[in-house]
Formats: structure tokens, sequence, C-alpha cells
């Protein structure tokens, strides 16, 4: 009877010990994706020892984008589409790349308008008879 004791013990314990394993990542997952802004309070209930539930973040749309904006490695991890936080930087590289391109044109349209303005000016300072026709 001792030996069957022992091993329901050993049993017993080899089952606290998997159950706080399991806890104790489920926990560090919880700490790391708590730390992105916003994502704490959409992570799903779960009970002591039990894993966080993957399916359930990758069905919360806000939470899955959260995390895949913040982190492909963390998305990876869960079964979520790393890419999108590729394609989340490609486009604000692009968008960068937009609004430099926009903010050169309107540095050569103000040079050029400036140019204009001096013409004007140097021709409104002239005669009558000396500016010409200037169409």
């Amino acid at each position: 009877m001792s030996a069957e004791y022992q091993s329901i013990d050993d049993q017993i314990k080899a089952s606290y010990h998997s159950a706080s394993q399991v806890e104790t990542q489920a926990r560090q997952l919880e700490a790391r994706i708590s730390r992105i802004d916003g994502a704490k309070r959409h992570l799903p209930a779960r009970r002591y020892g039990q894993p966080l539930d993957t399916a359930k973040i990758r069905s919360n749309l806000t939470l899955t984008s959260l995390i895949a904006q913040d982190s492909a490695e963390l998305a990876h991890f869960l079964g979520i589409d790393p890419g999108i936080k590729q394609r989340l930087d490609e486009e604000k590289a692009v968008r960068e790349m937009r609004a430099e391109s926009l903010r050169m044109k309107t540095e050569q349209l103000a040079a050029r308008n400036e140019a204009a303005r001096q013409q004007r000016q140097i021709r409104q300072n002239l005669s009558p008879w000396q500016r010409g026709y200037q169409p």
C-alpha cells in the first residue's frame, strides 16, 4: 500500500509541478502582451494552471491587430500572421517617402514663386517705357 501512496504522491507532485510551469509560462506571456498599449484589457480570462487560449486571442480582432503591430515575433508565437507588421512598416515608409517628395516639390514651387516675385518686382521698379511687353 505504501508503494501505491508513493506513486499517488508522486503523481500529485508531478501534476502540481506541471500546473505551476503552465501557470508561470501563461503569466509571462500575459505580462509580455500587457506591455503593449491597450492590449491588457482584451486578454481572455483563464483559470489557474490553464495555458493562455491562443484561439481566443486570434479571434479577438483588436488584440490581434495590437499584437501584430507591436511585435512580429510575438505574433508568430501566437499563430497570428506576422506579415501584418511588415506591411504596416512598408506602408509607413511609403507614406514618409510621399511626404518627403511633397515637401521637396513644395520647396521647389516656393523657390520658383519667389524668383517670379523678384522678377515682377524688378520690372515694377523699371520705368514704364523700359518694361516692354512681357506675356
